[in-house]
């Protein structure tokens, strides 16, 4: 998906900070990307004014309209017509009723990588952390875990930062596995997994936080004590009844998250790397 370049941005206009349209202007720059702008909201002159900023930088642009309760449905046919590579918008906090966010739905319902964004802190020479788990033992977690470092370590390649990893380890428990029994030797298999698998991937992690607790609490401190600018965290995108009632881990992360966050599906590094190496 990425091998097009396009980038689909959302502005709202009731957003103040423009942190979405600085970030993008910064990534379609580099990689040379035309972008789809959809604005959120009637106030035609500040759209114009987005839009010409992305142009006076060398960007082609498409500008299109959208309300707020229809964008989903707007995105759903822009993806399925362009196959744009990154979808970049700021976080949103506000909620839909009591079920979630409108970054949730984003995040359950379209397929490509999703950026977004909460602060304007440029990346450049800071810290790239990939949120992943090597002790999973299912082939497609697996399989994610090797896509979230691969393109954070590649993100960090192109932005002089270093790569760092977190995991959020189970809490000891009494079971028939003794090594699940201690927090010490938890972590400890973690660590030697995490290295074989960096290892296996030839890549070089300068910090790896390893916490106990639940992902959406670990994570979000990990990334505070190792002073992360990007967090590039995998959504297995739960769908349905339980997908509605109790969400996805990358859901429950973002509002807790106080730096940029990029969401990726399994199977996307093989794409998303070779555009940043460019």
């Amino acid at each position: 998906m990425l091998l097009s370049k396009r980038i689909v941005l959302v502005l709202d206009q009731q957003d103040q900070s423009c942190l979405a349209l600085q970030r993008c202007g910064l990534i379609a720059s580099r990689l040379q990307s035309p972008v789809t702008l959809i604005w959120l909201g009637d106030d035609s002159e500040k759209a114009t004014e987005a839009m010409a900023q992305l142009e006076g930088e060398g960007i082609a642009v498409t500008l299109l309209y959208s309300v707020r309760d229809k964008l989903l449905k707007k995105l759903a046919k822009i993806l399925s017509q362009q196959s744009p590579g990154l979808l970049v918008k700021s976080c949103d906090p506000r909620k839909k009723g009591f079920m979630t966010s409108i970054d949730g739905q984003i995040l359950r319902e379209l397929p490509c990588p999703v950026l977004l964004v909460k602060r304007d802190e440029l990346w450049q020479d800071g810290i790239v952390m990939a949120a992943v788990n090597p002790l999973a033992d299912d082939r497609h977690q697996l399989q994610l875990n090797d896509d979230l470092l691969q393109v954070a370590a590649q993100i960090a390649l192109a932005t002089g930062s270093a790569l760092t990893a977190a995991v959020a380890c189970p809490s000891a428990m009494m079971g028939a596995d003794p090594v699940m029994q201690s927090e010490e030797l938890i972590q400890l298999k973690v660590h030697r997994a995490l290295e074989a698998q960096l290892k296996r991937l030839q890549l070089h992690a300068q910090a790896v936080a390893v916490g106990e607790g639940p992902p959406e609490y670990w994570i979000p401190q990990a990334a505070t004590q190792l002073a992360a600018r990007l967090v590039v965290i995998g959504t297995r995108a739960r769908g349905g009844i339980k997908g509605a009632l109790i969400g996805n881990t990358a859901e429950r992360i973002l509002p807790r998250l106080d730096c940029d966050i990029l969401v990726l599906r399994i199977g996307l590094a093989d794409e998303v790397v070779p555009v940043l190496q460019q």
